[in-house]
């Protein structure tokens, strides 16, 4: 059976410098946002720690949501939205 998302590099920021962490971004991305239906710039997948900041965010103007279950592990997917989008 063949991987349903394939693995991107991301930084995670732990309060120490920071380091090197794998997040999956779905390979059966919709093609707008379940929750706002805006286009979106990128969506990934996530099924740990999350932490969002989006003030004076140069790139990003929201991030929705959307709870997710993947062989049946609860799992968020985020939509970034660019300020054009939004």
């Amino acid at each position: 059976m063949e991987d349903p998302v394939a693995e991107t590099g991301d930084l995670e920021s732990t309060g120490s410098p920071a380091r090197r962490r794998v997040s999956r971004v779905p390979a059966d991305a919709p093609d707008c946002c379940p929750v706002c239906d805006a286009d979106y710039d990128s969506v990934s997948l996530h099924d740990a720690g999350l932490l969002v900041n989006l003030l004076d965010n140069d790139l990003y103007r929201r991030v929705c949501f959307e709870p997710v279950s993947q062989d049946g592990v609860a799992m968020v997917r985020f939509y970034h939205h660019t300020h054009e989008q939004v």
